[in-house]
């Protein structure tokens, strides 16, 4: 085979195999979006679904109206003067975390409000079966092509509204209705309100917003707050507040709930923001788990103070350079030698001598008067005599008189046969 033929198909099997990993991917891949066109009441969309409008008119005439985009768990109870009293949640696209719920039933039970606009009740998400919120809410946009014992299957999950109302239902969407509401929650006790679902069972809660017979607006008190549900999310929208006067109602509902601030929910609509890695680290260590890793880390820095551990190798210290006595003999001797002090090298070299001796008799020794053990030093006579000898070239030196270089080894040699042999 030709090195060009076999580069072409090596060429065409990798771009073939990359073509067919892409398509993989694309299978595994989550499924879309059913909402190609993002139809909800959000406070970011300026459409009919959009709830933008309701930002607008509650920003001039309530004291606080602003977006929340954070999990609900984050949310500052009312006891906290400054925290919001409302909490406004319209046609929610994600569900409740159990987490997020028990915040928010101690965020009630403090007295705060919840208006919550949803056609499926707000699903929670199981722990054991994460799927089942997620189905819930899509079984909730299929709902038009459901028939009645779907809607009733559906009602059966547990949903935010049925821990605290749990016999209440919705009816199926119908056509657009504009109409005269009357209740205790609009002011003057009626308005025109357009809506398109209603609540086909209420529970127990008391009914405060209904046209006719059919029921918009539901309260049901929890702890020192409530909840207020609204049977339909597109109560809120910017197309129904334009054509009735649903904005009158919601303004009125937050107005006259505590200091009248209030939050519209975006974080479940898919608009959570983003946060630094400092701020999930802080919200991390306020958790139980985050408590356990910071006193982890407290114990250790203990034991590494308590036993003196360092991070790293364990390292010896330097060992201290040590020369060989040979070296320094030489360098010595190179001394001497370029300052031609033979004389004062003798005088050394008999100093150490006597050094050596002083200790084996265990007392100060004089090369140069060695009589205090006459009877020892006859019993050596060769040591006498190379000590004797070593003395006359230590004379000859001290007296200026020039030693020769075999002079002078001898006295090296004398001394350091006798160091060796000790007199005894």
């Amino acid at each position: 085979m030709r090195p060009q033929t076999r580069n072409w198909l090596t060429a065409t099997l990798a771009i073939s195999l990359l073509v067919i990993l892409a398509a993989v991917l694309g299978s595994l891949t989550g499924q879309r979006n059913p909402d190609p066109f993002l139809r909800r009441p959000s406070t970011f969309f300026t459409d009919e679904s959009g709830a933008r409008a309701l930002l607008l008119v509650m920003k001039r005439l309530l004291p606080s109206a602003e977006q929340w985009r954070r999990p609900l768990n984050s949310l500052a109870l009312p006891s906290d003067q400054s925290a919001p009293s409302t909490l406004i949640v319209a046609g929610p696209e994600k569900p409740i975390t159990q987490t997020e719920a028990e915040h928010l039933d101690r965020w009630l039970a403090e007295g705060g409000q919840l208006i919550l606009a949803t056609e499926n009740g707000w699903a929670v998400r199981d722990r054991s079966r994460p799927g089942d919120a997620e189905e819930l809410a899509e079984s909730a946009r299929e709902a038009p092509e459901k028939d009645t014992q779907d809607l009733k299957e559906t009602a059966r999950k547990e949903t935010y509204l049925s821990r605290h109302a749990p016999r209440m239902q919705w009816s199926k969407p119908e056509k657009v209705h504009n109409q005269r509401a009357g209740g205790g929650s609009l002011p003057g006790g009626e308005l025109n309100l357009q809506w398109r679902r209603k609540f086909s069972a209420t529970d127990d809660g008391k009914v405060i917003a209904a046209a006719g017979a059919a029921v918009l607006g539901v309260e049901i008190p929890v702890g020192r707050g409530r909840i207020v549900a609204l049977s339909d999310p597109s109560v809120v929208s910017n197309g129904a507040l334009r054509e009735a006067d649903n904005a009158i109602w919601l303004v009125t509902l937050a107005a006259g709930w505590g200091n009248g601030k209030v939050l519209m929910d975006e974080y479940h609509h898919g608009f959570g923001q983003r946060r630094s890695a400092a701020a999930l680290a802080w919200a991390f260590l306020k958790t139980p788990w985050g408590w356990c890793v910071l006193q982890v880390i407290a114990a250790g820095l203990l034991y590494l103070f308590g036993y003196r551990r360092r991070f790293g190798r364990v390292s010896e210290p330097p060992a201290p350079a040590r020369s060989s006595p040979l070296e320094l003999i030489e360098a010595r001797a190179g001394v001497f030698q370029a300052a031609a002090a033979r004389a004062l090298a003798a005088e050394l070299i008999v100093q150490n001598l006597a050094q050596d001796l002083a200790q084996a008799y265990g007392k100060p020794v004089n090369i140069f008067d060695l009589n205090h053990q006459p009877e020892a030093m006859s019993k050596s006579d060769g040591a006498a005599k190379q000590l004797g000898a070593l003395r006359a070239l230590c004379a000859k030196a001290t007296r200026g008189e020039k030693l020769t270089d075999q002079e002078f080894v001898n006295v090296g040699r004398m001394a350091g046969e006798i160091a060796q042999k000790p007199l005894p």
